[in-house]
């Protein structure tokens, strides 16, 4: 496995199909919208197996002008911040340990560049029961609940660094 940081050329658009395929969880993203974020306000990796596209993981900062709802939810109450936009691993590849790895460079990031806080959210409609035993392994704790997005339910994780 190869996680490493995001080349426009080489994976935008496997980045904009992987996310088409769990757009139900992600939500819909367009090239233009992909384009407002850039290294200056958030941090992208990518991973590879096999010489394959196996995933990725977007980190927005507190810094950004970001359209989301939920992004906007965490701006409002919190300076200095990084938040979970987008993690997305082909079902090929699940069970790699590809999402552990993502989390743990940005945590690394996080505490290199003096970030405060990991913020992300884990739908829960139906409650998401495997991706909320998987954030708080990693230290993350409710900090409270949304009703965002179309009416969808949302538990909004923080890990303080």
């Amino acid at each position: 496995m190869e996680i490493r940081h995001f080349e426009r050329e080489k994976d935008l658009q496997n980045i904009l199909k992987l996310n088409e395929k769990f757009v139900e969880l992600l939500s819909p993203m367009t090239t233009n919208q992909f384009d407002n974020i850039n290294e200056d306000n958030s941090y992208v990796l990518v991973a590879e197996e096999g010489g394959q596209f196996a995933g990725f993981f977007m980190l927005v900062k507190s810094n950004a002008d970001y359209e989301s709802e939920n992004f906007r939810w965490f701006q409002k109450r919190y300076d200095n911040f990084i938040y979970v936009d987008r993690v997305a691993v082909d079902n090929d590849f699940c069970g790699h340990g590809i999402g552990s790895e993502f989390y743990q460079r940005a945590f690394r990031y996080a505490e290199k560049n003096d970030i405060d806080y990991m913020f992300a959210e884990i739908h829960m409609d139906p409650p998401n029961k495997k991706s909320l035993a998987f954030h708080d392994s990693l230290g993350f704790a409710e900090e409270g609940t949304a009703v965002l997005k179309d009416d969808h339910h949302y538990s909004l994780q923080k890990k303080t660094f």
